[in-house]
């Protein structure tokens, strides 16, 4: 409905409201009048007296609104008289209370809008501090998987020793492999690992591994500064890498046989002595945090352990100090 359409059936619905209302006080007028004065009156002459006195009234607050607002000369029949009773800071009472009353609404919306935005800011810090908190209780249960990790792996490898089978330190280097992933912070289950070791004093050569294909554990061999292992090799310093696409590493022949995003490599040291990398790879860029390169070097300590304890015990052997029983 068009505003034209709107105005004019708005005009027709208060005049037949206003009509209904005349001549409903106009019969009550009638009975009052007729009980009180015992006269016969028509509920016509009454609804006339009604609208007569309204329409007075009415026209005379019209008026004297009007000369309280208009500087212009009071016309009285045929002399204009000078407008004494204009007033410049009079206020329409009724134009003053609707302006009163939009003032009041303008003031609620405001306020409701005001609310609005501090409500939206309360509901995203709360939100920004579930999310701190859930972080942190991720954070708190990576530090007690890290410390049972830890545990376990020590009374795994006292186990090991005692046991003092030939393949010990290739399943406790197994163990380590299986227990490290499980303390990085983004997804887990994309990762692979391997444990290479220096063999002979010239070459890393894969030792333990896992999710890593057959091929790549028996073809993959570095030297020192050949391939990623051997950078940190060469370097023995924990790299990270979370985007081999762009690293000169993974060019050509140590082109990766199934591709992976980002790597995490760590030198295994006895000392300052480089004796293997424990490499971690993600399937995704970015799958690493800076928090793992610190958490995953106490791994890449434990395989350390371990190699110390073999190497000691091969040169025990040597020396005839001890007596293989394997």
């Amino acid at each position: 409905m068009s505003l034209g359409s709107k105005t004019f059936w708005s005009y027709v619905l208060s005049s037949i409201v206003s009509i209904f209302i005349i001549f409903s006080l106009a019969s009550i007028g009638q009975i009052i009048y007729e009980n009180i004065t015992k006269k016969d009156i028509t509920v016509w002459d009454t609804a006339l007296l009604i609208t007569a006195i309204v329409g007075i009234t009415s026209a005379t607050m019209v008026y004297s609104r009007y000369i309280r607002t208009s500087p212009q000369p009071i016309p009285l029949i045929t002399i204009n008289l000078n407008n004494f009773l204009y007033d410049k800071h009079f206020e329409d009472s009724f134009k003053s209370l609707d302006k009163k009353l939009i003032q009041k609404v303008e003031e609620h919306e405001r306020y409701i809008v005001s609310l609005k935005s501090t409500l939206d800011s309360s509901i995203e810090e709360v939100k920004k501090k579930n999310q701190e908190l859930e972080f942190e209780a991720y954070i708190n249960d990576i530090y007690i998987r890290h410390h049972k990790n830890a545990s376990r792996l020590v009374r795994s490898l006292l186990q090991l020793l005692a046991e003092d089978k030939p393949e010990w330190k290739w399943e406790f280097c197994n163990n380590v492999l299986d227990e490290c992933v499980t303390v990085l912070e983004k997804d887990r289950s994309d990762k692979s690992s391997s444990v290479y070791f220096i063999k002979d004093g010239y070459k890393l050569e894969m030792y333990a591994y896992n999710r890593i294909e057959f091929w790549s554990s028996r073809n993959r061999k570095f030297e020192e500064n050949e391939g990623f292992a051997g950078h940190v090799w060469s370097c023995k310093d924990t790299i990270l890498i979370n985007n081999i696409s762009t690293s000169e590493f993974f060019k050509g022949k140590h082109k990766p046989k199934h591709e992976y995003g980002s790597i995490l490599g760590v030198p295994i040291m006895i000392g300052d002595d480089v004796v293997g990398v424990l490499n971690i790879q993600s399937e995704e860029e970015n799958g690493f945090t800076q928090e793992d390169e610190r958490t995953v070097k106490f791994y890449a300590d434990m395989c350390a352990l371990a190699h110390f304890y073999d190497t000691i015990n091969i040169q025990k052997i040597r020396e005839g100090d001890l007596v293989d029983v394997n």
